[in-house]
């Protein structure tokens, strides 16, 4: 069935306004739903849900909890025992990316998915509908290039699994309502067999999609990522389409470079016609020059994606980038305010119950989170998380800070996570003030930086900061010094550490270009699919940080 987006987006921006007036009362509401729905679980009846009638009874029965606590609960859902952790069955296991450790598996039940299809899947078309005003629908909605795949992979179970973003195209596909001739890639290669990168499949067909009116992904640098892989390899996509061939040089597995072959025939004229194109200046506004007709570009960037945001806008030139969602594995929690402003998430009051912990009073001691009603504008918070899929008061590690007000609606920022800091002697460095830093660095040197992360280096005389740099023009001259006062420039107690000499001066390795993209490609050879890899920035394992020094230079990126 076709999904009209213009409906669909103008039913959601309806929803999130009727929900954000009365936001107080729809959560309380919502809290008092899901404590009676499943009241008799396993959970439930550990905690005493049926005698819960408050938001003030809940924080008092029910603790706060992370993963761990629901390991055991989780690994019973999977062998098939129901009525653990909700009434509701599973349809669905997020895999987390691992950012903190090992994968994770999140079960998403139907209400959490609707949920989702309303504000993640439905608003950001509500946005866009609005940010082109009285402009006709055909000219805003039309093909669209989603740069991700979604592999069809299942539990021993028969559930559904993959990445918290696949599950509404997988959702609406098992459901018939998922209509692929919306999208410039067919079918089989958004919902593939296997966890193969298809990159050069699906570039393939963008390019020769002319109307394409939309660039979707779910995080930034995997967008950003495509864009580069077309520049840097121009001339082989060109004469691949010119001829209908499949270059040699392409990593594809017999199975796809025989469907390549079958599916991506000659097409002379679009080649031609994107060879007119100066390649010398084909980088910048490269989005418009081949693909007239685009409206915008949806995927999550902002401060958290500094680089790789600022990037795709060299890429993207005038048309917007949407960095439409405030989301994670356990949720999916707010919609960006605007259209071409990222940072600013509204939080929906049906996503879930929302519960913040005061960083100044966790410093305190007093670990009563605050609720939505009690917010104070200019203050920081972790956010504390329960969702209708069997997470309850569940400490998500993430800084956020109350910015405004979308009616009754909190707006805030998102700053860091907890537990992603790299700390050698209690300077707490974590990756906004990291991200500021290599940014100040990047500007100071005049060069590209494609990509960063960090670790704790401990080979000298005394423990520093260990940069690995990919980038472009980068002069060695000066670089660590120049790092090392951008570092304290971003956090003072850094500063301080320094000035007593309890950190050694930072220091660089300089990447092979295109250690980032083989980065992402070992992720999806070990089973992780390629939507699902945030940007890296700290380095908190072995085989991360044996990967990453394996990928350095002499000469440099």
């Amino acid at each position: 069935m076709k999904t009209d987006y213009g409906k669909l987006g103008r039913e959601s921006m309806d929803s999130l306004k009727g929900t954000s007036k009365q936001a107080a009362v729809v959560q309380a509401r919502l809290l008092a739903e899901i404590m009676r729905r499943n009241c008799d679980t396993v959970y439930g009846r550990k905690y005493g849900f049926g005698e819960i009638e408050t938001a003030a009874e809940f924080q008092k029965s029910v603790p706060l909890s992370v993963y761990g606590d629901y390991e055991d609960y989780i690994l019973q859902m999977i062998a098939g025992e129901e009525k653990i952790l909700t009434e509701e069955p599973s349809v669905y296991y997020c895999i987390s990316s691992g950012t903190t450790g090992d994968a994770k598996y999140l079960p998403l039940t139907e209400r959490d998915l609707n949920i989702q299809y309303i504000y993640a899947f439905g608003l950001p078309f509500g946005m866009v509908r609005e940010y082109y005003g009285d402009l006709p629908e055909d000219e805003v909605f039309g093909k669209i290039f989603q740069v991700g795949e979604f592999a069809k992979t299942t539990m021993e179970n028969g559930v559904m699994n993959g990445i918290r973003s696949g599950c509404i195209y997988q959702w609406l596909d098992r459901e018939e309502q998922f209509d692929a001739g919306d999208y410039c890639v067919p079918k089989e290669v958004l919902f593939p067999d296997t966890l193969e990168d298809l990159l050069y499949i699906k570039v393939r067909f963008a390019l020769e999609e002319r109307d394409l009116h939309a660039i979707h992904g779910v995080f930034i640098n995997r967008v950003a990522g495509v864009m580069d892989y077309i520049w840097r390899n121009w001339e082989m996509l060109l004469t691949d389409m010119e001829h209908g061939s499949v270059d040699a040089r392409v990593p594809l597995s017999p199975q796809w470079r025989e469907y390549a072959k079958r599916k991506l025939s000659a097409n002379p004229l679009r080649a031609q016609e994107l060879r007119l194109l100066d390649y010398e200046t084909l980088r910048e506004n490269m989005v418009k020059k081949i693909w007239p007709k685009i409206r915008y570009v949806l995927a999550i960037g902002g401060k958290s994606f500094a680089y790789y945001t600022e990037k795709m806008g060299g890429y993207a030139g005038d048309i917007p980038i949407h960095s439409y969602a405030y989301a994670a594995s356990e949720g999916i929690f707010g919609i960006a305010e605007k259209m071409d402003q990222p940072d600013r998430y509204i939080l929906f009051p049906e996503a879930g119950f929302f519960e913040f912990l005061p960083l100044a009073e966790e410093q305190k001691g007093n670990k009563r989170p605050f609720f939505l009603w009690e917010l104070h504008v200019g203050e920081r918070y972790e956010l504390v998380f329960t969702n209708q899929s069997g997470l309850y008061r569940y400490c998500m590690g993430d800084v956020i800070e109350v910015v405004g007000w979308y009616r009754q609606a909190p707006i805030v920022q998102f700053c860091y996570r907890k537990n992603q800091v790299i700390n050698i002697a209690g300077e707490k460095s974590n990756q906004e003030q990291l991200a500021q830093a290599v940014q100040r660095f990047a500007l100071h040197m005049h060069c590209e930086v494609v990509g960063y992360c960090v670790q704790e280096d401990v080979s000298g005389d005394l423990p520093r900061y260990l940069f690995y740099l990919e980038g472009t023009n980068m002069d060695r001259s000066g670089a660590e010094e120049i790092l090392d006062d951008c570092l304290c420039r971003v956090n003072y107690e850094y500063q301080g550490c320094r000035k007593m000499n309890e950190i050694g001066r930072a220091r660089i390795s300089y990447l092979q270009a295109g250690s980032f993209g083989r980065y992402e490609e070992r992720l999806a050879k070990s089973g992780k699919q390629m939507g699902q890899n945030k940007q890296v920035c700290i380095l908190d394992s072995s085989e991360k940080k044996q990967f990453f020094a394996a990928q350095t230079t002499e000469l440099g990126a």
